[in-house]
């Protein structure tokens, strides 16, 4: 088991899939990168589009968008995240939903099975997507900006894309991948927005379920995690500086 599948077993062992529950108000001043993504998703489905989900998790995000489409194969490294995926589904009355056990670099599907290929906040595969999409089909991700939480990742001296932001944009880097394994992208969209959790209780829960730090630890990062939300309380809350972006290419109908 590599550290990213024990970091998303234990978070679905503890919290009974991806959602902690925290407490937050959220502004999205660029739009909603959540909804946006979706929406694009929701515009290639149909009732007999195939649609593959990589990095899966808990299933309630790929659940939302699955009825534009006649087909859905959701995929994930975690058994824990499939197991509470698979409550979901069962309480969606989605049956043209699958859920297993799956490799997003080494999916195992036959080429040009796809529609439409999805990874929200997953991992990212460029060559492996434009196998198994059908030609004409298209990729959707949503992605990490190099400034997502950036104030916050410098008071603990580390996180997820540590000191990326004095590099190369993410945005740019993911860009460039999808193009190189013969890929046209579409759309590049960047969002940045703000949250706000209510309290020092709510954005310690919210920690301990993303991978910001995979080895955030409420005990032993205490000094850091109050430094932080000393400089960052306002009157609506401890702030969050998010940054994320979306993509979407589509594979050439020749080729």
């Amino acid at each position: 088991m590599t550290q990213r599948q024990e970091f998303y077993s234990k978070v679905a062992e503890k919290f009974g899939g991806y959602s902690s529950g925290a407490q937050r108000t959220t502004s999205f001043p660029q739009g909603d990168p959540e909804e946006h993504f979706d929406s694009l998703v929701r515009e290639h489905g149909s009732p007999t589009a195939r649609l593959l989900d990589v990095g899966c998790a808990d299933g309630r995000n790929v659940l939302a968008v699955a009825p534009a489409f006649g087909r859905v194969e959701a995929i994930d490294l975690s058994a824990e995240m499939l197991a509470s995926a698979e409550r979901h589904r069962a309480g969606s009355g989605l049956d043209h939903v699958a859920f297993t056990v799956g490799d997003a670099s080494a999916t195992g599907f036959p080429d040009q099975t796809f529609d439409v290929v999805t990874s929200r906040r997953g991992p990212l595969f460029p060559q492996e997507f434009h196998r198994v999409l059908r030609p004409g089909g298209t990729v959707v991700y949503l992605g990490i900006g190099e400034r997502d939480v950036q104030p916050l990742k410098e008071v603990f001296g580390r996180g997820q894309l540590y000191g990326r932001w004095s590099g190369e944009p993410v945005v740019r880097h993911e860009r460039r991948r999808l193009e190189d394994a013969g890929l046209t992208v579409e759309e590049e969209r960047e969002f940045s927005y703000d949250e706000f959790f209510h309290t020092s209780a709510d954005l310690d829960r919210f920690l301990q379920m993303v991978p910001i730090f995979e080895d955030y630890d409420s005990a032993t990062d205490r000094r850091s995690f109050e430094r932080y939300a000393a400089q960052a309380t306002t009157p609506e809350g401890i702030h969050l500086a998010r940054h994320w972006f979306v993509l979407c290419a589509r594979r050439p109908a020749q080729g």
